[in-house]
């Protein structure tokens, strides 16, 4: 999936969760709300992990050269 595609998904389903969830108030809407969520938790912790990971590797490599 190139960029463009990906960022035109991510808009509309922010478009579609804004208007289910704040101006229709539906359950869809909350669940939606929900997911998005979890994906922000999801990529906090693979972030941070990513970073761990980056820095172990630094630490062992510049400490065996």
């Amino acid at each position: 999936m190139n960029k463009k595609s990906f960022l035109i998904l991510a808009v509309a389903y922010s478009a579609v969760t804004f208007v289910l969830n704040d101006v229709f108030q539906t359950t869809i809407g909350k669940i939606l709300m929900t997911v998005s969520f979890l994906a922000l938790i999801f990529l906090i912790l693979w972030f941070i992990y990513s970073l761990f990971n980056f820095s172990i590797k630094q630490y062992f490599y510049h400490r065996n050269h």
